[in-house]
């Protein structure tokens, strides 16, 4: 049974009625209530049936470039979205219990996460600046190795948004002097903007602001949504607004837009239940490095393909390319020409488990040449010539020879996945992770599902391989 409502939720819902949005308990469907271990839920007040508006918010109400921009210094070049965004919540992040100041948002970001201290990012950027404790940088050494690969490209982007707002910030002294006077020292700076950038990033859903739909600046902050917590397979509310697919040129395009929330298509919603959101089809590599959480859920749903399992096999590959000196050299440029270098991954949904299509191209141009060969030999061409062919579609394989060869390298890879796997899951769980927080054990168990994972995924490739059950590459494609 949910617990009471958020004790700043009446607060939002009167700033939200002062926006023109209609709160009263016949117009607004939801309340957000705690969830014992997922901090606050979204859930129903009353039964409400398939597609049906719970709420909607003005235009005004979201937290966009649309609506800061007029408040800020134009910049050159522009900040992009999350930028000016993470820069606004940095300004105005509430102390310690008390309510945020800021007189445009404030009692929205009063309702924002105050902490990000689970996040792995965290972990990452408090490392950097030599801030970790003993359990933050034990947990990073325990991830897998591409999920910290994963964690490393998410911290350059970040790096790449506070270097630009640190810029802008050095050219207007009226809003640095706000900023510094609540963070007096720049790494204060940086990590006050990190909890800023996490709500973003965390929270952030498609809002067409630009005529083009694939504008990165496409996407806003949206009060009473983010409350809901994420479900992997099950019944989903929508986010929707009027413009998010326009693109009749006769129709004139208006980036201000009401955002509604729609219950689930398919089933009834009965009062006390939860409403959950998809945060999309992202493997748990993805959502533990973006989100901070992962699916954790039995081998049964794995097997089932409720959740589709995902390993990302570069650092194996890679190494078997690397080991082959200058041919491999070669290799490695036809592929970065053909655009099949890197992102190599296999799967285990949908059945049978698979090795992605570019993990099969790679593998293909790879026993092209003969492993024994030190040098490119005159005749590759030719060989190079089929799997090229088999890019284009004119062939679906270059030799029976050749799949098998890359067959049995894949079972080497899977091998090795699993392997690896085994031995990493057995380090997670020995490992000793004392934490006052609350968080650690959680995190703990994250990463140990993130090794299961491989361990299963991988597992289920190579059954597949040894059992001749793959699909012919074309089904791949």
């Amino acid at each position: 049974m949910p617990h009471h409502p958020h004790r700043r939720w009446q607060a939002l819902l009167e700033w939200l009625n002062t926006h023109g949005m209609p709160t009263a308990p016949h117009k607004l469907h939801v309340v957000a209530r705690h969830r014992p271990g997922a901090g606050y839920g979204l859930f129903a007040t009353r039964s409400i049936p398939p597609s049906t508006p719970l709420f909607t918010v003005p235009s005004t109400a979201l937290l966009n470039i649309l609506t800061l921009s007029p408040h800020y210094p134009v910049a050159n070049p522009p900040l992009t979205a999350v930028q000016l965004i993470s820069l606004h919540l940095a300004l105005y992040r509430p102390l310690d219990d008390e309510d945020s100041l800021d007189p445009l948002f404030g009692p929205y970001i009063s309702v924002l996460p105050r902490d990000f201290a689970f996040h792995p990012l965290t972990w990452l950027r408090k490392r950097k600046n030599g801030l970790s404790s003993d359990v933050e940088a034990r947990l990073l050494e325990l991830l897998p190795p591409a999920v910290e690969e994963e964690l490393t490209k998410i911290s350059d982007k970040f790096g790449v948004d506070w270097k630009r707002v640190s810029e802008y910030l050095s050219k207007h002294s009226n809003i640095r002097t706000r900023f510094c006077r609540a963070c007096p020292n720049k790494v204060e700076q940086e990590m006050q903007f990190l909890w800023a950038w996490l709500n973003v990033n965390t929270r952030c859903i498609y809002y067409r602001i630009h005529q083009s739909l694939a504008d990165p600046d496409n996407l806003s902050l949206c009060p009473i949504l983010d409350f809901a917590n994420h479900t992997y397979d099950g019944p989903h509310m929508e986010p929707r607004a009027r413009n998010t697919d326009l693109i009749e040129p006769s129709v004139k395009f208006s980036p201000d837009d009401e955002m509604t929330l729609v219950s689930p298509a398919d089933q009834t919603i009965e009062a006390d239940d939860e409403l959950y959101l998809v945060y999309g089809a992202h493997s748990n590599k993805t959502l533990f490095v973006e989100y901070g959480f992962v699916n954790q859920v039995s081998r049964e749903i794995l097997e089932e393909g409720r959740v589709a399992g995902e390993v990302d096999v570069q650092r194996y590959v890679e190494d078997l390319f690397n080991k082959r000196g200058c041919v491999g050299g070669w290799m490695k440029e036809l592929l970065t020409e053909e655009g099949y270098w890197g992102d190599w991954t296999i799967h285990s949904y949908p059945k049978p488990a698979y090795p992605s299509y570019r993990l099969i191209t790679a593998l293909r141009l790879y026993h092209v040449i003969s492993p024994q060969a030190t040098l490119v030999p005159a005749a590759a061409e030719g060989g190079v010539k089929l799997w090229r062919e088999t890019l284009l579609g004119v062939r679906e394989v270059i030799s029976i020879e050749n799949e098998c060869e890359w067959e049995k390298t894949l079972v080497e890879v899977c091998r090795k996945v699993t392997t690896e796997a085994k031995r990493g899951v057995l380090i997670v769980k020995s490992a000793e992770i004392e934490g006052k927080s609350g968080w650690e054990m959680g995190a703990q168990n994250m990463i140990s599902w993130l090794w299961m994972e491989e361990e299963y995924v991988g597992g289920a490739v190579l059954k597949e391989v040894e059992e001749g059950a793959l699909p012919d590459g074309s089904a791949l494609l």
